[in-house]
């Protein structure tokens, strides 16, 4: 990415926290960075897509601090749980400082990203595990696309919800599903 477009995701950023995803705008960021409009439109497919990256952004420090926490878990098992937990986490604190119409609306955007990021993750330590011979065999890509929208189903409980909580009965019967 070059300069332009960092300063247009962290001035974006500035925005969405400041005010949130729907109010944001491009007319005023692009005022705010003394730009074009178009200047904005020749990096960026429009607001959207600044999101996407900065949710992409956010998922890849997301998954650099879980992966290494995790990591000092002493079982596959253990790790998982604690990832899972992680996500749930996550999710939860963003419902909670998020309006239920935006988050729904954000949660489009940012389902993507951070799935892919956790994804990921998961991924690697579910194919760990299979490895070392501590969860069954089989297609760590499918086990984890399962997780996800096990997770995903879960946020929109939540969501619709915010006192359901059963945070670790999900953790605990993910961990039972991968063994």
């Amino acid at each position: 990415m070059n300069a332009t477009q960092h300063q247009v995701i962290d001035a974006f950023e500035r925005q969405v926290r400041a005010v949130g995803y729907d109010k944001a705008n491009l007319d005023d960021l692009a005022r705010e960075l003394r730009i074009s409009k178009k200047t904005i439109y020749v990096h960026f497919d429009g607001k959207r897509d600044i999101y996407a990256h900065i949710v992409a952004r956010q998922a890849s420090a997301e998954k650099k601090r879980l992966a290494a926490e995790v990591a000092k878990l002493p079982t596959c098992a253990a790790r998982m749980e604690a990832a899972v937990r992680s996500v749930l986490a996550m999710g939860r604190a963003h419902i909670a400082e998020t309006a239920e119409d935006e988050w729904l609306h954000e949660y489009e955007i940012a389902a993507d990203a951070f799935t892919k990021a956790t994804g990921d993750l998961l991924r690697e330590l579910v194919q760990v595990g299979m490895d070392a011979g501590e969860f069954r065999s089989g297609d760590a890509a499918l086990v984890e696309k399962m997780i996800a929208a096990m997770v995903v189903e879960y946020l929109l409980m939540v969501n619709a919800d915010p006192a359901y909580d059963r945070d670790e009965e999900l953790a605990e019967r993910i961990g039972r599903f991968v063994s």
